[in-house]
């Protein structure tokens, strides 16, 4: 055996072993897809699977198949969430759904300030704060999407806009409350288009997000906030994107739809 065989046994017991110990957030963004069948489907296909005792799974379907998640995953680990909500108890808000509805089906995490809802309905950071402090105020978890376009990566401003973002984002928060929040990077350029963020680019991205955490929050507050990557993340991709640091799971948009790809993904990220 020589050395280089040596080297790639010694990383592959270290990747198993991270695999087996690190807990990973992975969340599953369905988006406007899916029929009712195609939900059962692909309720039958998870609800039965073991997921493993160590990673939290969740899944955010569109708001009208909240019942059939609330009935084929009482019993289970998979847990699921809202994609947008609006920041009132209730009223006059046509076509919306309160976060007191999302409890009542189950819900325990809501997405906030995914960039579809930033660019497509023009929601700006002050309307995602709310969202943010609505989530607090009614115990469900918000995932707060940050997230750069092909431009401003080009001009390297990029991290000062990711920083402004986590500001305004949590800017209604008490630190007390920091503690159930989780960030979830996704650069604009990288959802939906086939694009990938390299392992690298996310570790350098994450790493900075971190630093800011700590610098701003202080090191045990900063530490802990979960920062999830997402950004055309599949089976193929995974394993090393989660190698990189300050990667604390995924949000996942296409590879969630499909049953058996989301079940590889858990799996690898299980070690096995």
């Amino acid at each position: 055996m020589d050395r280089m065989d040596l080297e790639r046994i010694i990383r592959q017991e270290i990747i198993n072993s991270l695999f087996q110990t690190q807990e990973f957030l992975v969340v599953g963004n369905w988006k406007m897809n899916k029929t009712k069948q195609e939900v059962i489907e692909f309720l039958n296909k998870i609800s039965g699977y073991d997921f493993g005792q160590k990673n939290t799974v969740v899944v955010a379907p569109p708001n009208p198949y909240l019942y059939l998640f609330e009935e084929k995953l009482r019993y289970t680990k998979v847990l699921y969430g809202v994609q947008n909500f609006y920041p009132e108890e209730k009223g006059a808000f046509t076509g919306e759904i309160s976060l007191a509805m999302a409890r009542d089906f189950g819900c325990k995490y809501a997405i906030v300030g995914h960039s579809e809802r930033r660019t497509i309905f023009m929601e700006c950071d002050e309307f995602t704060s709310r969202k943010v402090e609505f989530c607090i105020k009614n115990s469900i978890k918000p995932i707060l999407c940050i997230g750069e376009n092909l431009k401003q990566r080009k001009e390297e401003d990029y991290k000062q806009f990711l920083v402004n973002q986590i500001k305004e984002g949590l800017s209604l928060i008490g630190e007390n409350e920091l503690s159930n929040i989780i960030i979830a990077y996704e650069p604009i350029w990288a959802i939906g288009t086939g694009e990938t963020a390299t392992p690298e680019q996310v570790e350098e991205t994450h790493m900075f997000i971190r630093k800011f955490l700590i610098d701003h929050f202080g090191s045990e507050i900063g530490k802990e906030i979960p920062l999830l990557y997402g950004g055309s993340v599949k089976p193929s991709n995974v394993k090393e994107l989660a190698l990189a640091e300050s990667v604390s799971g995924f949000l996942i948009g296409g590879a969630s739809l499909n049953a058996q790809s989301f079940i590889e993904i858990n799996d690898i990220l299980n070690g096995k």
